[in-house]
């Protein structure tokens, strides 16, 4: 079932290549056992469902073909759900009770291919299209819209069950458990983030790396309690000054890095002056900065080394400085 961060639109980036691996896998079911179903109905004269078969099994081989070629997308895996859920509900009114169990089939695979709440959604409009249509007998009606609903809720029980716990673990994989910034791992996938849309859409991105100053002393004379309270407010001031687009992470000690989406390194400047005198102003304490701008051809690791190296000069003229590499 796919995981998702504030809606249904959205999938954690880690999972993106499972969930391409999980539709290939039910396109190819839906080829691999359609072909040989629709062949034996040709055999045996019902040319009805051969013809119907026919269209799923090419539409499954373009969403096939799609899927390999450009990766998992959410439209793709509706535009499946939704018509293999549409033909089994044709199948179902053609055969009767005898096709039930494709419409059953169907519903399961759902909460594999799409969200829970569009696969409860797809479901649900397939059992009222097919109860007055494909059963002739009040009490199968009856019996078949029980079955379909105890399946759906247990599957919709647990996929919502599911998402809270891999919510969970992203959590313990993705964020520093002491300042709630992101940790390296996810600074990776933000860097290869804007990383692609920088050469899709040539929009600026830029790095800032930040240091606190003198941390070690901290450490030393009042104890690591008291300074992993400092690093705790200096992440909460932080997250206080950035923008929606910014995202920030802990580097590893008291280093953070934050990431300036469509920021040119000029804007970036000013956003790094104002943490500076925040910085200096709340916690009587002082950070050094460093900022680089992504260039054409770079890698990601080329501009948070450049950071770096700008942040080593602000250490360099003394600490409390906000410097740039420009090249």
């Amino acid at each position: 079932m796919p995981i998702h961060q504030n809606t249904d639109h959205q999938i954690y980036y880690r999972d993106v290549v499972f969930y391409r691996q999980v539709l290939i896998a039910v396109a190819l079911c839906g080829v691999t056992v359609a072909m040989p179903f629709a062949a034996w109905h040709f055999i045996w004269g019902n040319s009805m469902i051969t013809y119907l078969l026919l269209p799923v099994i090419a539409l499954q081989i373009v969403s096939l073909v799609l899927l390999i070629r450009h990766g998992f997308n959410q439209w793709i895996a509706l535009f499946l759900a939704s018509v293999q859920m549409g033909v089994t509900v044709i199948i179902n009114i053609q055969m009767g009770v005898l096709g039930s169990y494709w419409v059953i089939a169907s519903a399961v695979a759902n909460y594999y291919i799409v969200s829970r709440n569009r696969a409860l959604a797809i479901n649900v409009i397939a059992c009222i299209a097919v109860l007055p249509l494909a059963f002739e007998s009040s009490d199968i009606m009856v019996r078949f819209a029980m079955a379909n609903a105890m399946i759906n809720v247990f599957l919709y029980a647990y996929a919502r069950q599911l998402e809270t716990k891999n919510r969970e673990l992203e959590e313990l994989l993705t964020k520093d458990p002491l300042t709630r910034a992101g940790n390296r791992t996810a600074l990776e996938n933000a860097l290869i983030r804007v990383k692609n849309q920088h050469l899709r859409h040539n929009t600026p991105v830029t790095v800032l790396m930040l240091d606190l100053d003198h941390f070690k002393k901290i450490n030393d004379t009042e104890g690591h309690t008291a300074g992993d309270k400092v690093l705790k407010r200096l992440a909460d001031l932080l997250r206080a000054r950035l923008r929606a687009t910014d995202s920030l992470f802990r580097y590893g000690g008291e280093e953070f890095v934050i990431i300036a989406d469509n920021t040119t390194l000029d804007q970036a400047a000013y956003l790094a002056e104002d943490i500076r005198r925040r910085v200096e102003k709340a916690n009587e304490l002082t950070v050094s900065i460093g900022l680089a701008e992504l260039q054409a051809g770079e890698s990601t690791e080329a501009v948070v080394a450049r950071a770096d190296q700008a942040l080593y000069k602000a250490k360099q003229m003394g600490r409390n400085w906000v410097c740039f590499d420009p090249v």
